[in-house]
């Protein structure tokens, strides 16, 4: 199978210098991945939807990370990157420790209750607004 390159993750080294430009990229990857998670729908399941939330949580705080200079965790966990900004210096909301916590790792096939989407959503919201106010641009 040949993989075309618009489908093709670009991920900088550990280490390197990432640009303001990315942050910017990540914010508003962010946005698009609540929005999809707010889209309910006949046929979608929620599953899907508490997924999407999770991504627009990561990308909201490493779009911070980035805007921010931190350099990215290596196991990419909302938990260790929540940590690395508390550990260098950026005020990170403590309702947003919530947000490690909603998402440990899902078991498959496990059914996911409405109550825990609502949740997902209203997490999610609150990693895009504390992402938006500290990304400038």
């Amino acid at each position: 199978m040949v993989r075309s390159a618009a489908y093709q993750v670009r991920r900088p080294p550990a280490g390197a210098r990432r640009s303001p430009d990315e942050a910017r990229e990540l914010l508003g990857k962010a946005r698009s991945s609540l929005a999809l998670a707010r889209s309910t729908g006949r046929g979608v399941m929620v599953e899907d939807l508490c997924t999407l939330a999770r991504q627009a949580v990561e990308r909201a705080v490493q779009a911070v990370m980035v805007a921010e200079g931190v350099p990215v965790q290596a196991d990419g966990s909302i938990a260790s990157m929540l940590a690395a900004l508390g550990a260098s210096g950026v005020d990170v909301p403590d309702r947003l420790g919530r947000a490690a916590n909603l998402f440990p790792g899902e078991t498959p096939y496990e059914p996911v209750r409405i109550e825990k989407y609502y949740e997902a959503v209203l997490v999610a919201t609150e990693a895009l607004r504390f992402a938006e106010a500290r990304v400038r641009g």
